[in-house]
């Protein structure tokens, strides 16, 4: 054996621990300042505590488990992978057994329906849906898969952005037009009226259950009773293979929590429970682009607009659930523009933690133009239907609104879309 490679593989084991090391001190010098900040804000802002503390726990899960919705939607059309597709149900029966439970414990309050994420229903939300689920596949990331990837290092992701935040501000402009014309007469379908809690939960569970089976049956297919076909419509056995086989002896704790990769059924589980959480903690559940908007709108008032009047935000208290007062706005004191800095905060610390943190550049120019592009249309289509793969999916749903399931469908066909532009003109399949 040659000693020179041997040499060369010790050095780069080396360079690469040494690498590692330092991101974890990193890691502990940003976590540490957080800690600070979280204290601070405790005390004297306590309005922006828990949507920094569960930002960065959301974007801490998010990044450990790689949970994307984009890839669940994606992955049916271009790989027939449905992995990702069944942990993200299995999060919504979480979260919708949670959300029931806290309806439950809150007896005449009617929680959901006046703290839920429950929107009018219309085409409008159809239509916002199809062009965000364009847009997340060919800009590579939903929502919060751009603020995970952006805390990662993608600067794919980093120019995302500046087109959701456009597409943000454009949809929040044209937001009078469209309600005058649509929202303002569109139906808020809370299911539990329509058929009775009973009835909606039944309903609801079953209908996830078989979305669950049939999209086993998609990616393993259907080979009849000599191949075990029992066995492919148990979710329990098509739960199993979420989950990695036992870690064994001599797996310490620090890499099983921060270095090893989560399953997504893991990741998908601990955001549910988060978002029931936040729901108590907070007064409503998980939410992203409402403070990406404020956000916007406080950059194109930087450079001379004058965002105040419009009626996105006139009219938060009756579109976003907002509390501002219908005046000059501070946008800063919106709390949730920090959730999602927060967000992309947590990401990092986890990547950090695991040493995976490096600059991701783009592989060719034709991404920064998809990456615009699908941020654009994303901000655009999370105003029209009045929420993303967030607020308008992940905790709609389990708020029992029928906007949810139709933003989900709609979503998915766009996605489908999404991703033959994205074989077409990126890929070049």
């Amino acid at each position: 054996m040659s000693i020179i490679p041997e040499k060369n593989t010790g050095l780069s084991f080396l360079i690469k621990n040494k690498s590692v090391f330092r991101q974890r001190q990193y890691a502990l010098i940003i976590i540490f300042l957080n800690v600070v900040l979280l204290f601070l804000l405790s005390h004297y802002a306590t309005r922006f505590f828990y949507p920094w503390l569960f930002g960065l726990l959301f974007g801490f899960v998010l990044q450990r488990s790689r949970f994307c919705f984009a890839a669940a939607f994606r992955d049916i059309f271009l790989i027939k992978n449905t992995i990702l597709t069944r942990a993200v149900i299995v999060a919504l029966i979480v979260s919708s057994l949670g959300f029931l439970l806290l309806e439950i414990l809150n007896p005449g309050v009617e929680l959901l329906f006046t703290f839920g994420k429950i929107q009018p229903v219309g085409l409008f939300t159809a239509s916002g849906a199809f062009l965000f689920g364009i847009g997340m596949v060919i800009a590579g990331g939903c929502a919060s898969g751009m603020l995970m990837r952006m805390g990662e290092g993608y600067m794919m992701q980093w120019v995302v952005m500046p087109g959701f935040l456009l597409g943000s501000a454009m949809g929040a402009w044209h937001l009078d037009w469209w309600y005058e014309l649509f929202i303002s007469r569109a139906p808020v379908v809370f299911i539990p009226h329509l058929l009775g809690w009973p009835l909606a939960v039944l309903l609801q569970i079953s209908l996830l259950l078989a979305l669950f089976i049939l999209a086993g049956v998609y990616q393993n297919g259907w080979k009849g009773p000599a191949s075990g076909w029992t066995k492919r419509i148990n979710p329990l056995y098509l739960l199993q293979s979420h989950f990695p086989k036992s870690p064994g002896t001599g797996q310490g704790l620090y890499p099983l929590l921060f270095k090893k990769p989560w399953s997504y059924v893991t990741g998908g589980v601990l955001l549910a429970l988060l978002n029931i959480f936040y729901f108590v903690a907070w007064g409503s559940p998980w939410g992203i682009t409402d403070g990406i908007t404020f956000f916007a709108a406080w950059m194109i008032e930087f450079i001379g607009f004058n965002p105040d009047k419009w009626f996105y935000f006139q009219g938060a208290t009756r579109i976003e659930g907002c509390c501002l007062p219908a005046t000059r706005i501070n946008y800063w004191a919106f709390p949730l523009v920090y959730h999602f800095m927060a967000i992309i905060t947590g990401a990092l610390i986890a990547s950090l933690l695991a040493g995976e943190f490096r600059l991701r550049k783009m592989r060719s120019p034709k991404f920064v133009f998809a990456a615009l592009i699908g941020g654009l249309l994303m901000g655009y289509g999370a105003r029209l239907s009045l929420g993303c793969n967030i607020g308008a999916f992940f905790s709609a749903i389990p708020s029992f609104s029928l906007h949810g399931w139709i933003f989900g469908v709609s979503v998915l066909a766009g996605s489908y879309l999404g991703g033959k532009i994205l074989l077409r003109f990126l890929v070049g399949w």
